[in-house]
């Protein structure tokens, strides 16, 4: 066993000095590549450095060696070549950009023959939402209560997303969202001399499969990031509706309410979105969106006797209303690139 264990550290050590040698060897075929196109002697490069692209360069040492292999191509008016080593380069680095300063006019054509744009870009978004009730009609059977107001209730989504573009200026979306959404209507209440006895609290708590599909428009005239007016719309399905009412009556405590709400909904989305380059080619956005439901979200054809009687004990009876919504998303979007020769 203590024979198999020296066996092992010493061949780990001889791969590690020879993997460290052919690195440091690589360097130097790298300096002396410059060197070479310095003096013009551009026949060489090839030889000198596609062994350690292959093996012993990093990916920024190999996008210089394989531009410069490149330019050894084009020098020989090896067109195919010089455009598989351009490809090669654009497969490892695909935002690379040519310098129209002080690239040969060669490098400068043969990169203009190449489609370098993402083709599309998908990520996860976090949500954070300031919704508010529209109510419709005040279903209050209660006569020693107020009308009463919805606090705004906040919510909270996860989702991921699909970003296809379409040309220069516009883009779609295709987005899956979960949404989680607490109402809350408060009532003061009244004793029958007309003195205050409190508060009637009655609290919905829902959960949505949320689907929107989105057209987005790039503005002009951001040069520090990606600044996009997006609108479309959006289709709700409902998961989960749970009631609770206190403070009057029969108390009750997470009453399923799916089966007299509308399941399916439909929303208008409009928004700006600002995308900010970071860790590299990847991006952070910042959504600000508003957001405008237009279905009642009660479903008052399938309401039974049971369900009036339940709500009459604890003093209420279901509002007709719709929840719109001011929204705030943050997400990471992810470029898929496959650079390739124009056709």
């Amino acid at each position: 066993m203590q024979q198999i264990r020296i066996l092992l550290i010493v061949v780990g050590c001889f791969i590690f000095a020879n993997t460290t040698f052919a690195q440091s060897s690589c360097v130097q075929n790298l300096r002396e590549a410059r060197n070479f196109y310095d003096e013009g002697k551009l026949n060489e490069l090839p030889k000198l450095l596609l062994k350690c692209i292959d093996n012993g360069f990093t990916d920024e040492e190999k996008v210089e060696a394989l531009r410069l292999v490149t330019l050894s191509y084009l020098f020989n008016e090896e067109q195919n070549k010089a455009e598989e080593s351009f490809l090669r380069l654009l497969k490892i680095d695909p935002e690379y950009q040519i310098d129209l300063d002080s690239d040969p006019t060669e490098l400068v054509i043969l990169a203009e023959n190449f489609e370098t744009d993402a083709k599309f870009f998908y990520g996860l978004k976090f949500t954070g939402s300031f919704n508010f009730i529209q109510i419709l009609e005040n279903n209050d059977n209660y006569n020693l209560s107020s009308s009463g107001t919805y606090d705004p209730p906040l919510g909270i989504g996860v989702g991921l997303f699909f970003q296809y573009p379409i040309n220069d200026e516009f883009s779609a979306n295709a987005e899956i969202h979960y949404n989680y959404r607490t109402t809350l209507l408060k009532r003061a209440t009244v004793t029958a001399e007309g003195n205050s006895s409190g508060d009637h609290e009655i609290t919905e708590m829902q959960q949505w499969l949320e689907l929107p599909f989105l057209l987005n428009y790039k503005l002009p005239f951001f040069n520090q990031f990606l600044l996009e007016a997006t609108g479309g719309p959006s289709f709700h399905y409902l998961l989960s509706s749970e009631l609770s009412v206190r403070g009057v009556g029969t108390e009750i405590i997470d009453l399923d309410m799916i089966n007299y709400r509308n399941l399916l909904n439909v929303s208008a989305i409009i928004g700006v979105r600002g995308n900010f380059k970071v860790l590299g080619r990847n991006y952070i956005t910042v959504e600000a969106l508003y957001q405008h439901r237009f279905i009642e979200e009660k479903n008052e054809n399938v309401e039974t006797e049971e369900l009036k009687l339940i709500l009459k004990d604890a003093a209420y009876a279901d509002n007709q209303y719709k929840g719109h919504a001011f929204i705030l998303r943050l997400g990471f979007r992810f470029p898929r690139f496959n650079p390739e020769l124009k056709k």
